[in-house]
């Protein structure tokens, strides 16, 4: 004997059952709540306690701490396809003791990607390199200087 469960057109006339049937239970519910009539089965779950302002507690994310001995890496963007690391090194050396400047080139090409970094010794020089040559010129090209982040 064969276990026969009607086929396609069957599922799919049960499934348009199961549809129907469904819209129905929701209308019926939202006339009975627009009509204040709130079953068990309707009602949702128990209601929140309230909460007073004394029991609430914020808290701040504690954020990953930075190293303010140590040398500080910035990401320069915009430069332009001209420019050298010498001449990065120059145009941030004003700031104070630049340890590193790298401009980074393409691997097929051999050009220039239009980023680079640059490492100061103190945090405080790069705070003010940052300050002081975002949005500026250098070679034609404006830069957007910010704090490298780690790979």
């Amino acid at each position: 004997m064969r276990n026969y469960t009607g086929g396609k057109r069957q599922r799919e006339a049960d499934r348009g059952r199961r549809t129907k049937d469904k819209a129905e239970r929701l209308r019926r519910n939202r006339l009975a709540r627009a009509h204040g009539d709130v079953s068990p089965e309707m009602a949702g779950p128990e209601a929140l306690p309230a909460v007073n302002l004394e029991d609430v507690v914020i808290s701040v994310p504690s954020q990953p701490r930075r190293n303010t001995m140590g040398p500080v890496r910035l990401f320069v963007g915009g430069l332009d396809s001209s420019t050298t690391a010498e001449s990065l090194r120059t145009a941030f050396g004003r700031f104070g003791t630049v340890e590193d400047a790298a401009i980074i080139f393409d691997r097929t090409t051999g050009r220039s990607r239009g980023f680079g970094f640059v490492t100061f010794s103190a945090s405080a020089e790069a705070g003010a390199a940052m300050a002081g040559m975002n949005g500026r010129e250098l070679d034609g090209r404006i830069l957007k200087v910010n704090n490298a982040e780690a790979r």
